[in-house]
């Protein structure tokens, strides 16, 4: 019952409030204490409804660090995917590889390529947990609010929240009938559109259908090789959703489908050693790569592999020999049921979820076969959820509850060398997960001030894996790594796990905390929170597996963990106009998984090995200063290092920075709106966010280091009063920044490879509801 309600208090909101969301840095904010004068006083910020822990609380009563976006909020900043929200969270990132989104929280992140590990960031859709990055990208349309949750989310959400969790709910079906579509037109040919249809179907029953797709027709990139551009966008998703709701017992059941056969960013494939060395067969690193000037216009840096260098410094253009491209089914559906009695809420929440994964890449980015990958992965997932919630009028509230989750992934993969003729690598296993919990977390009121909160979970684990790795020589054909047989001709080496392998990991973790919430009546503050966690987490075990060149490098890697310690506040002042929220937070982070270059395998191996000690500091703020006007700044602090004498290729990581770990991060919004006539009405805004310099290696070797960034965007829009049509005019990037978002450096090979973010974009999208 508690997701219907939600749901009808976010529609009728609607009608009466359009959110605009701000927030501001801690040293701004002393600037706005004294706020705008009284003739505006009937502006307010509009409350946001959270469910982070499991229950309908005011985001500003949630005594943890977490940021929140409603669908208008998404909107206001024509966000397109995960990585456009990420940009406005301090200390949260998005970065793409290996042909999958992968989330950052305050430095923790998975940066590892192989299909059976987990991230320690956990994504979940409508409660349902969505256990591998790649099954991400199709789940961004018709979604009501974002829900951002940082550190370890271990009592309430489990497995794989050491770095926090990432939580979308999708908008549900109507007690009055809606229907709404969104068409876009943008520069590279790109069209995108969006549309939705709810209302009841009798009295008791409630149905919601909604759809996306995008089609980008032209890349980002030029493939000079190929003669033709690279990097197209196809994609499109489905989702119906019927709700059942009775006395005390409500029903909701969703199915999904999508179909993703986009062009992935091709790798730019720049040269490391000098074309004397390597012609002499004693290969040395060129000065530009030592010094971390290296581009691909360096004539002086040759790749190992072909001894050529790309001849120019543009990140937009490429030099495969095909294309990376992908042909990705998402199906899956989740059964939500809700009964009420005796100051209870029983909640049952199952989910299935199915995903095939067929990608290819070229992993030398030359116009040779020197060096190319053929992922394939197909998961089938179950989880089940069953809690018992107290109703929140008490002085004691209570959440027990108890999960399980099956996972079945299949993965072949097969890594080429030198088109073939030379022997190659393939990976096939078979990977099933069992994982049960029970917990329990606890609100207690001591005072009417002050709260205890108390949260513990009992995880237990089985991981079992069967399969291997084999080296041959040969190609696939088309159909690629469904016919293994092409694949395993001239058998060298050999080394399955006979019988497969199999480890139980056994986990409790707790929370413990304080809230303070003082009576203010006339002081500065409208309300206030001020709270402080110790929290711990764990990310699963598993196994090193994808390429493994020796017995020894299929190894098992025991579960991360992490204790956090947290204390914060949220204020609200200048009479419910301006929401000022800032923490600080220390990190001690154990066992994490770390990719190193090995001799025992011709790619980076996991391993599980580096202690890393975090400080942070975080702030944002929202303020109303004028009629009509928003102003949404923040701002982060991170300081990471890993602990631990570990080495990659022979180099220590002992005092290194983690992986997309910048130590300062900024976001800023601005939008104004105002009336042109008494029905209609504009809006203008302008976004920006900016990162400091940040490691995209283990190794901060300089060739690894990307420099600070600013990127900005704007956006204006013509709407009617009564929000039913809309047109915008929007441009993204407008600087045309070159950035990167991933390097993967290999020196073994010669060559380190660079993918960049999109260019400038720009278009017009209208959107129409009835």
């Amino acid at each position: 019952m508690e997701e219907i309600l939600m749901t009808k208090m976010h529609t009728e909101k609607k009608a009466l409030v359009r959110r605009r969301a701000v927030s501001l840095s801690a040293a701004v904010s002393l600037l706005v204490l004294a706020g705008p004068a009284t003739s505006y006083a009937e502006m307010v910020l509009e409350e946001i409804t959270v469910t982070a822990q499991k229950r309908s609380e005011s985001l500003q009563d949630v005594g943890i660090t977490m940021s929140a976006f409603t669908e208008n909020d998404m909107k206001d900043l024509n966000v397109g995917d995960t990585q456009e929200i990420a940009a406005n969270i301090p200390n949260v990132q998005v970065n793409y590889g290996f042909g999958q989104n992968a989330f950052n929280i305050r430095g923790l992140g998975i940066n590892e390529f192989s299909s059976n590990l987990d991230s320690p960031v956990a994504v979940h859709l409508d409660e349902v947990y969505i256990s591998k990055n790649f099954m991400t990208g199709m789940i961004l349309f018709d979604v009501e609010r974002v829900e951002a949750l940082k550190g370890p989310q271990g009592t309430l959400f489990g497995r794989n929240t050491t770095g926090g969790s990432v939580n979308f709910y999708t908008r549900k079906p109507t007690e009055e009938f809606e229907a709404g579509a969104t068409l876009g037109y943008g520069n590279y040919k790109s069209f995108q559109g969006e549309a939705y249809i709810s209302g009841p179907l009798s009295d008791r029953v409630q149905g919601r259908l909604s759809g996306m797709f995008v089609d980008q027709g032209d890349g980002f990139y030029e493939n000079v090789t190929l003669g033709e551009d690279e990097g197209k966008t196809k994609k499109y998703a489905l989702r119906g959703q019927l709700q059942w709701t009775g006395e005390d017992t409500s029903v909701l059941g969703s199915l999904h489908y999508g179909k993703d056969t986009s062009e992935m960013p091709p790798y730019e494939g720049i040269g490391i050693f000098t074309p004397e060395s390597l012609a002499a067969g004693t290969p040395a690193f060129c000065t530009p790569y030592l010094d971390g000037t290296v581009t691909g216009a360096s004539s002086g840096c040759v790749r190992g592999t072909d001894g050529l260098y790309p001849g120019d410094d543009d990140p937009f253009t490429s030099e495969g020999d095909f294309k990376h491209d992908a042909d990705n089914t998402s199906i899956g559906g989740m059964l939500r049921i809700e009964h009420d009695f005796d100051g209870l809420t029983l909640t049952s929440i199952s989910g299935v979820e199915y995903f095939e994964r067929d990608q290819r890449e070229n992993s030398d980015g030359s116009p040779l076969s020197t060096i190319d990958v053929y992922w394939y992965q197909k998961i089938t997932q179950y989880t089940q959820e069953l809690r018992l919630t107290s109703d929140s009028d008490g002085i004691w509230n209570y959440i027990l509850g108890a999960y399980y989750e099956h996972d079945d992934l299949e993965d072949a993969d097969y890594l080429t060398v030198a088109a073939g003729a030379a022997p190659g690598y393939y990976t096939h296993f078979n990977q099933d997960v069992d994982a049960l919990a029970v917990f329990f977390h606890n609100d207690i009121d001591v005072t009417d001030t002050l709260s205890l909160v108390a949260g513990v979970r009992w995880s237990w684990e089985k991981t079992a894996i069967d399969g291997g790795t084999s080296a041959g020589t040969g190609i696939i054909s088309d159909g690629g790594i469904q016919m293994p047989d092409t694949i395993l001709v001239d058998l060298a080496v050999s080394n399955d796990i006979d019988g497969g392998n199999s480890r139980t990991d056994e986990d409790v973790s707790f929370k413990v905390g304080i809230e303070w919430k003082p009576e203010l009546s006339g002081e500065t503050f409208d309300d206030l929170l001020v709270y402080f966690n110790i929290s711990t987490g764990f990310r699963s075990g598993g196994y090193n597996a994808a390429f493994a060149g020796s017995q020894d490098a299929f190894t098992s890697l025991a579960p991360e963990k992490i204790t956090a310690y947290e204390g914060g506040i949220k204020a609200t002042l200048a009479d419910r106009r301006l929401q000022w929220n800032a923490a600080v937070f220390r990190y001690d982070f154990r066992d994490g998984y770390i990719n190193v270059d090995s001799d025992t395998a011709p790619v980076p191996v996991t391993i599980n090995a580096a202690d890393i000690e975090t400080w942070g500091a975080e702030t944002d703020l929202h303020w109303l200063p004028l009629d009509g006007m928003d102003i949404k700044l923040g701002a982060a602090w991170l300081d990471a290092a890993i602990e631990s004498d570990i080495t990659s290729g022979g180099t220590s990581l002992k005092g290194f920075h983690p992986v997309n770990s910048p130590e300062w991060s900024m976001n800023g919004q601005i939008r104004y709106e105002f009336n042109l006539t008494d029905d209609i009405l504009m809006s203008v805004s302008g976004s920006a966010n900016w990162r400091d310099k940040q490691y995209l290696e283990a190794i901060n070797a300089p060739a690894n280091l990307e420099d600070s960034y600013w990127l900005v965007d704007a956006r204006a829009t013509i709407f009617s009063a009564d929000d039913s049509w809309s047109v915008s005019l929007w441009g993204k990037n407008l600087t045309d920044t070159e950035y990167r978002t991933y390097v993967n450096d290999l020196p073994g090979f010669g060559w380190m490879l660079n993918i960049y973010g999109p260019p400038r974009t720009y278009g017009i999208t209208a959107s129409f509801n009835f």
